[in-house]
């Protein structure tokens, strides 16, 4: 087996928030932060918004496996960054960087039209979560746990929540799990359809492989445009819904809760909100 370690080679010099390797063709991303359980720093964010783009056009990658650092897969963004950028004054810009950048991380995955396998062990949270979701399967550890985590956060579910998980568990579920922000564990993930399969932990790697191996191996237009036809009746049915929740994902991150939510993750306490 040829590794190719890609610090960067040709045409991923672009990427260097991101590990990633390639091996016969299977492209591993590895989110790394195991500092902080993998949370996405903006330029990590920024590089998972446009990376796909460049592994659609690459003609040595067949398939891509999203994975996760160490021992766990990703805690969604790196509140503390967030929190020590409030009472600055927004930078001045044409199109707001929040909207652009979570509907590439979202839509990002589903137009790459390479088969993405998510690779999960311990947290996946907030963007996390919903970018292995976004993939076209999703393989977790018996001891991983998957929550979208907005409300906690003092957000709306705006990551795609609201387009990915009503589709897998049905809406009362999602529900449930949306405006709570409850985590889920892998076993219950497996049984509610929210995820394709719950593993111990010293099969995942192998279970992945073995079916990136068979994406790989199969014709690469059939699974390439198969993928693409599912996704495209899975954003019609959704695009709506996805541009709403951003939107009013930006609105609650103006208010006061907001700021409370984050100020108070940082300094690990229970918030106390007000509605305002």
């Amino acid at each position: 087996m040829t590794v190719s370690h890609l610090s960067p080679p040709s045409g991923y010099e672009q990427y260097t928030a991101l590990r990633l390797e390639r091996a016969d063709g299977i492209l591993t991303i590895t989110i790394s932060n195991p500092a902080k359980k993998n949370a996405v720093t903006p330029q990590m964010s920024e590089e998972l918004a446009t990376i796909w783009e460049t592994i659609w056009v690459d003609p040595e990658t067949r398939v891509v496996i999203l994975t996760g650092d160490g021992d766990n897969f990703c805690s969604g963004a790196d509140l503390s960054g967030i929190a020590a950028r409030h009472g600055s004054a927004p930078p001045e810009r044409l199109t707001h960087p929040t909207t652009r950048v979570a509907r590439k991380h979202v839509f990002g995955i589903m137009e790459c039209e390479k088969p993405v396998l998510a690779k999960v062990r311990g947290v996946a949270y907030g963007l996390g979560v919903n970018m292995a979701l976004a993939s076209d399967m999703v393989f977790a550890s018996e001891n991983a746990r998957l929550c979208d985590s907005h409300v906690k956060a003092g957000m709306v579910a705006g990551d795609g929540g609201v387009l990915l998980w009503p589709l897998a568990i049905g809406f009362h579920r999602a529900k449930q799990y949306l405006m709570t922000g409850d985590p889920i564990p892998a076993k219950l993930a497996e049984e509610l359809g929210l995820i394709n399969a719950c593993l111990p932990d010293d099969q995942l790697d192998a279970h992945v492989q073995a079916m990136a191996e068979k994406l790989r191996d199969l014709p690469p237009h059939a699974v390439n445009y198969t993928k693409m036809s599912l996704n495209l009746a899975l954003k019609q049915m959704t695009q709506t819904a996805f541009e709403a929740s951003l939107a009013y994902e930006i609105y609650s991150m103006g208010m006061n809760d907001f700021k409370e939510a984050t100020t108070a993750f940082v300094e690990k306490r229970k918030g106390v909100f007000k509605g305002n």
